[in-house]
C-alpha cells in the first residue's frame, strides 16, 4: 500500500506542475494576443499568428499530457480502494 499511496502522491503533484504549465500557456496566449490588438498594424500578422498557434499547441500537448496522469491516478486510486 505504501508503494501505491506515494505512487498517487507523485502523480498528483504531476497533475498540480501540469495544471500550472497549462495556466501559464494559457496567460501567454492572451499575452500575445494583447500584444497582436495593440500592434496588428505594425507587425507580420501572419508570424505572430505562428507563434500564438505554437504556444496554444504546448498549451493543448500539456492538456493531453494531464490527461493521462489523472487516468493513471484515477486506476492508482482504484487500487487503493481496494487495499483499505
Amino acid at each position: 500500500m505504501n508503494n501505491l499511496q506515494s505512487k498517487y502522491e507523485t502523480l498528483l503533484e504531476e497533475e498540480r506542475l501540469l495544471a500550472d504549465k497549462i495556466e501559464s500557456c494559457e496567460e501567454c496566449v492572451e499575452a500575445i494576443l494583447d500584444y497582436i490588438a495593440k500592434k496588428a498594424d505594425t507587425i507580420h500578422v501572419l508570424t505572430a499568428e505562428e507563434i500564438v498557434s505554437a504556444v496554444h499547441a504546448i498549451g493543448k500537448d500539456l492538456q493531453t499530457e494531464l490527461l493521462h496522469v489523472k487516468l493513471e491516478r484515477s486506476i492508482v486510486s482504484n487500487k487503493l480502494s481496494g487495499v483499505l
